[in-house]
């Protein structure tokens, strides 16, 4: 269990300084009826598709909230409070975060209007009467720094929670959003000090005034990025853009197995003319059989940005292609105390990537011949094959890719997406993540499982896919030892199923592609 800290809190000096400054702005801005810059997040609750009114104004209920903002280099925390339903990040408090963002877009000559990163935020409600949870939920708000840098928009946003009257775990089926915009304010905010490559260690808790100590705390136990992978990985993995280090991360991994078989090509783009690119965060809470699993969010993403890059595989060749980000896995325990009661809320852990090189609007890719093996050992472990896979109306209706014939991504994703989650490219968070968990032995998390967790590379919008294909050039005329016979394609997925819920909390379960792992024979 556990001991009990005292709250703390980790500013700079920059930033009390325009903590001091806000508390005026705040009054001129109630006075003149203005929007408070910042993000305003407010929290609806459903239970068995019933919205409770009540939930935040009874008196026996507590409810604590904690929020951190991603930065380049991982995470910081920017607000731990009560809420009553709703709560305020003021612009003064973010806005140091939001200009590291938007100075570093410049110098990759991106536009930072069309950039979005997120606010982690974890909300936790309970009985202060009985000790119990009533509710716990985590989600990755993604909102655009450019305009929390000028100080002069407000942005609302509303998450509507769902669950099950026997259930405490909260899942986010709707985000509303509203922007208030007023004028210029005149304020400007100085960038973060040295870059945050984690974040504080340590409780986060939350008091609550009563004649009874009460608390809720998060206590991260482990938290890895990218300055803990370059110890694990070969240097080769690694490239340095802007002064920040950037992992090879795989979307596409591709084995072509046989020496009786046709040449394979593989690509993958995304048009510039398409709508956002984003990456979607995956959240995992262990329960008594097998982690759930939820995508939780968009931790990065932007407009117009644009990846082309493809791979050829000959008889019995494999390859990859893979982007430059920084991902991230970190664990909380969360504690609820009320007097004498000690009720453990639960673990969380959760999967992101806080960023991706674009350089002009353009994600860096590249490709390369063979697997990258330290990536792929603990990736195995991970997955199950399936396979050879047979797709109504597709090119493998009839369980075979014949000379000549394409499989395109915009009909392998909704085979695997049943529940309309919005996961395309699998990318193997989880196998990277373990090989570092793996060299700390201070560690005791359930490694089996995180191997199995991926975070999606996906397109938004019903019916917007990554563009991409898997073709069967059969006998190609520039290769001397390939066949004009048909392939058979099977796919790796991970071993546990992701969940999604509606509004009623009604659970709908489906597998993901992991790193889009192809294999033809």
């Amino acid at each position: 269990m556990p001991v009990f800290k005292l709250r703390r809190i980790t500013t700079r000096r920059a930033l009390a300084l325009i903590l001091i400054a806000a508390v005026a702005l705040t009054t001129y801005i109630v006075a003149t009826n203005l929007p408070s810059p910042g993000i305003t997040i407010r929290f609806e609750i459903y239970e068995d598709g019933r919205r409770i009114t009540d939930i935040f104004t009874r008196s026996d209920v507590i409810a604590a909230v904690f929020i951190r903002a991603i930065t380049p280099d991982g995470e910081v925390p920017v607000f731990i409070g009560q809420t009553r339903g709703v709560v305020h990040v003021p612009a003064a408090k973010l806005g140091p975060v939001a200009k590291n963002w938007t100075d570093l877009q410049k110098e990759r000559g991106n536009d930072p209007e069309r950039f979005f990163t997120a606010l982690i935020v974890s909300v936790a409600v309970v009985n202060k009467t009985s000790g119990k949870l009533i509710l716990y939920a985590t989600y990755f708000v993604d909102y655009p720094p450019a305009k929390i840098a000028r100080g002069d928009t407000e942005i609302v946003y509303t998450l509507h929670i769902a669950k099950k009257r026997a259930e405490t775990r909260g899942y986010v089926v709707k985000v509303d959003r509203e922007e208030k915009r007023g004028p210029p304010l005149g304020y400007s905010f100085a960038a973060l000090g040295p870059p945050y490559t984690e974040p504080p260690k340590g409780a986060w808790c939350e008091y609550y005034p009563s004649d009874i100590p009460t608390a809720v705390c998060w206590y991260r136990k482990a938290w890895i990025g990218v300055d803990n992978l370059t110890a694990v990985f070969p240097s080769s993995y690694f490239a340095v853009y802007n002064g920040k280090t950037y992992m090879k991360v795989p979307v596409i991994m591709a084995v072509n197995n046989f020496t009786a078989s046709g040449s394979i090509g593989i690509g993958i783009s995304v048009l510039q003319t398409t709508a956002k690119i984003s990456v979607i965060a995956s959240l995992a809470v262990p329960t008594d059989t097998r982690p759930s699993i939820s995508l939780a969010g968009r931790s990065w993403g932007g407009e117009l940005y644009y990846i082309s890059n493809s791979i050829f595989l000959d008889p019995t060749r494999s390859g990859w292609i893979w982007i430059y980000g920084r991902p991230v896995f970190a664990s909380y325990d969360v504690w609820y105390y009320v007097g004498p009661i000690t009720e453990y809320i639960g673990e969380e852990n959760y999967f992101y990537i806080a960023d991706i090189y674009v350089n002009n609007m353009i994600i860096i890719s590249d490709q390369a011949f063979g697997l990258p093996s330290e990536i792929v050992n603990f990736f195995y472990e991970g997955v199950t094959k399936q396979g050879p896979l047979t797709i109504p109306g597709t090119a493998l209706d009839d369980g075979k890719l014949d000379p000549g014939e394409y499989l395109y991504f915009s009909d392998l994703f909704p085979y695997y997406d049943k529940c309309g989650a919005d996961f395309e490219i699998g990318i193997p968070v989880g196998a990277i993540i373990v090989a570092a968990l793996t060299k700390n032995v201070q560690l005791t998390l359930a490694t089996a499982a995180i191997k199995a967790l991926e975070v999606s590379l996906s397109v938004e919008g019903a019916n917007v896919y990554i563009i991409g294909h898997i073709y069967n050039y059969g006998d190609h005329p520039g290769v001397p030892n390939d066949m004009n016979i048909a392939e058979y394609i099977a796919i790796a997925v991970g071993k546990y199923k992701y969940t999604a819920k509606d509004s009623w909390g009604n659970t709908c379960t489906y597998d993901v592609p992991a790193g889009l792992y192809i294999e033809s024979r």
